[in-house]
């Protein structure tokens, strides 16, 4: 048996997610309140529901929706390939910085998702890391790029330096994450540059190494 998808008002959607956006980048997923999202969108509480069924679900749809709204802004094919990891680093956080002002809402709404996941109902857990999972899926493909402009060492398998390189993207990712779970006035990436700087370092050892040879 399958489930009808409930007919949706394109301009009330749209008045919803941006209630819903700068409700849960303001006050994040578990002080945000639906009725107060519902008077900013000028919709009743129950055409929320009825919409999306459950505060979890509207939670969802507004980081999917943010996530959407960055990977089309901060389109890989868009820019210039770097010729090394560091500068990778470098103008993600320079691209993101560059959202992250022009797109507030969005911005803080993932930056709380992916900072605190670990805090969220367990359903939500499950779908924002999938989320999470797409976003690493370009972050990967970019660092395939990127190998492909320099020269490795014989014998290396590129698919292995890619994982050790994904790998150290998930320390920075726990590390922002432990920060997250006991800081909680992030509000930008400007707030959060010692992370880029600790990035930036790992990128810098794993390309050039860290003993004199």
């Amino acid at each position: 048996m399958t489930t009808k998808e409930v007919p949706k008002d394109p301009q009330k959607v749209a008045r919803i997610m941006q209630a819903a956006q700068h409700a849960f980048a303001k006050d994040g997923y578990r002080d945000a309140k639906t009725d107060s999202i519902a008077a900013a969108a000028k919709v009743s509480k129950g055409l929320i529901f009825h919409y999306y069924g459950s505060k979890q679900a509207l939670y969802v749809a507004t980081v999917q929706a943010a996530t959407a709204t960055i990977m089309a802004t901060i389109d890989p094919k868009a820019y210039e390939i770097p010729t090394d990891l560091v500068a990778l680093v470098v103008n993600g956080t320079k691209y993101k910085s560059e959202f992250g002002r022009s797109h507030p809402d969005e911005m803080q709404v993932l930056i709380n998702a992916y900072g605190e996941v670990d805090q969220l109902p367990e359903k939500v857990q499950t779908q924002i890391k999938a989320l999470y999972e797409q976003s690493i899926a370009v972050t990967r493909t970019m660092i395939g790029q990127v190998l492909d402009k320099m020269t490795l060492r014989p014998g290396l398998d590129r698919d292995v330096v890619i994982g050790l390189i994904m790998g150290v993207y998930n320390q920075v990712f726990a590390e922002f994450q432990a920060h997250m779970v006991k800081n909680h006035d992030v509000k930008s990436m400007d707030d959060v540059q010692w992370i880029v700087e600790r990035a930036k370092a790992y990128m810098g050892i794993l390309e050039y190494g860290f003993a004199e040879t």
